[in-house]
């Protein structure tokens, strides 16, 4: 039996035209070709066929992203083929340093689709990508520099400090950089900080379990021993004990640990990621934090901006949990509307994105959608939504404005309905203004603020002069 004749290839094909047309070229070849029309019919039947390469027709990007971040949910090994003439699709790709993604352009060429296919099925023999390897969901410019600056630490040893918000992902990142290195295979051992002290450094672990701990069971020591060749990711960093931020300065600056019972001095190759939710450069500045060990882990610092910064990313996380949690209870996949997207873009998330998880989490549990927008509305009871642009200060002014007192001067002069498109002209331009001030002008985040398609906001911008 022939290589091509083993494996199970999916295809996801809105067209019918290059549907018919992909099926009978992959089968063709001699390969099983399974053939939908829609994403969530393919996901419900992924893991039933066990594909060997899933090859996705000519999305849009955003369903092209939601589909991509669904299936390395699923199996982050498994091998996609993108055809599109969308340059965004490459630049996705890129951003996200997926090796085992490839992209072809349109018309299809069907020796351009062979010779991927041969590429991909001789890639996957080299290497797996791990499963423990965490996806970072987004798709915006600021999770697009984080993600940059993961691939770029990920072929170093340096130290590095995460910083954000409870509940932005601080340890995704840690656990991205760690698995997407040579430290891949060895182990990364997460210890909550502020549980840890100088007597502790010297005690004697109650007991040693390499495959999950508790502080009350381990000291700082055998931690690092542990982790040797590693990743030790240093949780709440702004709660660490003063005596446990000098044993930790040691560690750093001479990669040792003291045994304590003699003078011998053990070597140590573990990186260290350290994360905050607070801002340590100015706990430095109140005496809380110090100076040395401040310097000595800022060398590399990736600041994880809080969701309510990020709007863009919203209705892709969404999603994307939307899909894992149906995944998880083997649930069919569902499409979130847009007037679900456009609420929770709306709402500014002060648990970031964990808060997000949960009201998804509890919508798939329930079974529908309309519960997650209950559960949301039950939290904005709460005063937890944003301040909304004031928009009632503004119409005010428009009132006053000298246009219409001067039709108000002369009653035979008067016309309601040049005065009504005079005020919504004169209103629809101000508050467009103040939402692009208030998102600094990224015209994405301002259209989703003013519940406006992007298109529709260009325009407005353009006949307004506000560019």
């Amino acid at each position: 039996m022939t290589l091509a004749s083993q494996h199970n290839i999916v295809i996801l094909e809105t067209n019918q035209v290059r549907r018919d047309y992909l099926k009978s070229i992959i089968s063709g070849w001699g390969y099983f070709a399974f053939i939908f029309d829609t994403e969530t019919t393919c996901l419900d039947n992924l893991s039933m066929l066990n594909p060997s390469l899933v090859i996705s027709g000519d999305l849009s990007l955003e369903r092209t992203l939601r589909f991509v971040n669904t299936l390395k949910m699923k199996d982050r090994s498994l091998p996609v083929l993108i055809i599109s003439g969308d340059y965004a699709i490459h630049d996705f790709i890129d951003t996200d340093f997926f090796d085992d993604i490839f992209v072809i352009g349109t018309p299809v060429e069907p020796y351009e689709v062979k010779m991927a296919i041969r590429r991909i099925h001789g890639n996957r023999l080299k290497s797996k990508m791990s499963q423990d390897c965490p996806l970072l969901i987004g798709n915006s410019p600021e999770m697009r520099k984080i993600k940059k600056l993961v691939f770029e630490l990920s072929s170093s040893k340096e130290t590095v400090l995460v910083q954000g918000e409870p509940g932005t992902g601080k340890e995704l990142v840690a656990k991205a950089i760690h698995f997407k290195s040579d430290r891949r295979n060895n182990p990364f051992i997460k210890i909550n900080t502020a549980g840890f002290s100088y007597e502790s450094f010297k005690s004697e672990p109650v007991g040693v379990n390499p495959g999950g701990f508790a502080n009350a069971h381990w000291n700082p020591k055998e931690i690092f021993k542990v982790a040797d060749t590693g990743t030790v990711f240093l949780d709440h960093m702004e709660k660490m004990s003063a005596s446990f931020q000098a044993e930790l300065l040691q560690v750093l600056d001479e990669g040792i640990i003291s045994t304590y019972c003699n003078e011998e001095k053990e070597t140590v190759d573990a990186r260290i990621i350290a994360s905050a939710n607070a801002d340590l450069g100015k706990l430095v500045e109140k005496g809380k934090f110090r100076k040395d060990l401040f310097y000595r882990l800022n060398v590399i610092r990736i600041d994880i901006p809080p969701l309510r910064h990020r709007i863009q990313d919203i209705p892709l996380l969404a999603v994307f949990f939307n899909d894992m949690f149906c995944g998880n209870i083997g649930r069919s996949h569902f499409n979130l509307s847009q007037k679900t997207k456009n609420i929770l873009s709306s709402y500014h998330w002060p648990e970031n994105v964990r808060e997000l998880e949960n009201v998804v989490r509890h919508s798939v549990l329930i079974g529908n959608e309309e519960s997650m927008l209950n559960k949301f509305c039950l939290s904005n009871q709460k005063n937890k939504l944003a301040t909304p642009i004031n928009c009632s200060e503004d119409i005010y002014t428009v009132a006053e404005l000298s246009d219409v007192k001067k039709y108000l001067k002369d009653l035979n002069k008067v016309s309601l309905r040049d005065i009504s498109q005079e005020f919504i002209t004169r209103t629809e331009k101000k508050i467009m203004k103040q939402a692009l001030k208030k998102t600094n002008w990224n015209r994405k985040k301002a259209a989703i603020l003013l519940d406006i398609s992007y298109k529709s906001l260009l325009n407005k911008i353009k006949t307004y002069g506000l560019a």
